[in-house]
């Protein structure tokens, strides 16, 4: 079976106490933002990480966490690499997948159109060159360039058919890895199964925070980016309702040879640009997508990339101290 360790989580949510550090949990009583925070809150795992979402306190609370619970684990069997019988599994182990969920198609379809705009710097076709990586730590330099150089021609999006009634791929030894993207899709699937039952404010965060309205209280959900914390509350992200935000960084998780989990098919040692990049966009999928592919793209083509994409904020943080907005 295939693994892949899902990125840490980089996003916290202000004014509420469970996902706070205690710095932020004095910020937040400080500001006077925690008194007011008054909800049910779900809890519980999704794709490998930490997930929560933030219901208002209200009778039929207990039942639409179950829901939420059974819809994620739903999704699961779907993209997770952890579950030998997922349809991710049997795509990878035997290169062909007839009749995918419509959920399947919709994210490797998407996958393909982030590909395109980031020129292939976001490629879920990655996943060869992740296990070299990851299951093979104790390579020498020489062998480890050779494994390397073995799996790169593997490493093209463009060798994946998709349709709506099959996926394959063009070459033998392919694998992919939706961990860059499934956790928003994931996202705005619950975000749409809170509006189908009358919510209107709410948080959805499943790796990636989608708003579904405002806070409780009135205000606009508020976000901080990990790592920025003793800023606060001046690079806090307002987070307006109905929109998605998205943070890769290349110490998200290490692996087991010492390699970032952001890993480029092009350049394999080349340095990290960003400490954290953060995209804001209409939908989980898009921010989460283009948050792991942005994180290759140098700060001066930032701007270009994005031009022919509709209400994309970008907030990264580059490895000299810099900050970028767009």
């Amino acid at each position: 079976m295939l693994k892949n360790k899902t990125r840490r989580r980089f996003l916290q949510i202000i004014g509420t106490a469970s996902l706070l550090s205690p710095a932020l949990i004095k910020q937040s009583l400080a500001l006077g933002t925690q008194k007011d925070a008054v909800f049910f809150k779900w809890q519980g795992v999704a794709l490998g990480g930490q997930a929560e979402i933030l219901l208002p306190k209200e009778k039929g609370s207990e039942d639409l966490a179950r829901k939420i619970q059974n819809e994620i684990s739903r999704l699961e069997k779907i993209f997770s690499l952890y579950l030998p019988s997922s349809e991710i599994n049997h795509l990878n182990s035997q290169g062909e997948l007839k009749n995918p969920s419509p959920e399947l198609y919709q994210v490797v379809s998407m996958a393909h159109e982030i590909s395109s705009l980031t020129k292939g710097a976001f490629d879920i076709t990655i996943q060869p060159l992740w296990l070299v990586h990851s299951e093979m730590p104790n390579l020498t330099d020489h062998k480890r360039k050779k494994a390397i150089q073995s799996v790169q021609e593997l490493i093209n999006y463009r060798n994946i058919t998709v349709s709506p009634e099959h996926i394959s791929f063009k070459k033998r030894g392919m694998a992919i890895t939706l961990n860059g993207i499934a956790q928003g899709f994931i996202t705005d699937r619950i975000y749409q199964l809170l509006i189908s039952h009358g919510l209107t404010n709410s948080l959805v965060n499943v790796g990636e925070i989608k708003a579904l309205g405002n806070h409780p209280s009135g205000r606009e959900w508020v976000v901080s980016i990990k790592g920025q914390e003793e800023k606060m509350p001046e690079k806090a992200v307002n987070l307006h309702a109905g929109k998605a935000i998205a943070t890769s960084s290349p110490t998200g998780t290490i692996l087991k040879d010492g390699h970032s989990h952001l890993l480029q098919v092009k350049n394999t040692d080349a340095l990290a640009l960003y400490k954290t990049m953060s995209v804001i966009a209409d939908n989980a999928t898009t921010a989460d997508a283009l948050s792991t592919g942005l994180s290759f793209i140098p700060p001066q083509e930032l701007k270009n990339i994005i031009s022919t994409k509709r209400n994309i904020e970008i907030i990264a943080h580059t490895v000299t101290g810099e900050t970028i907005k767009i």
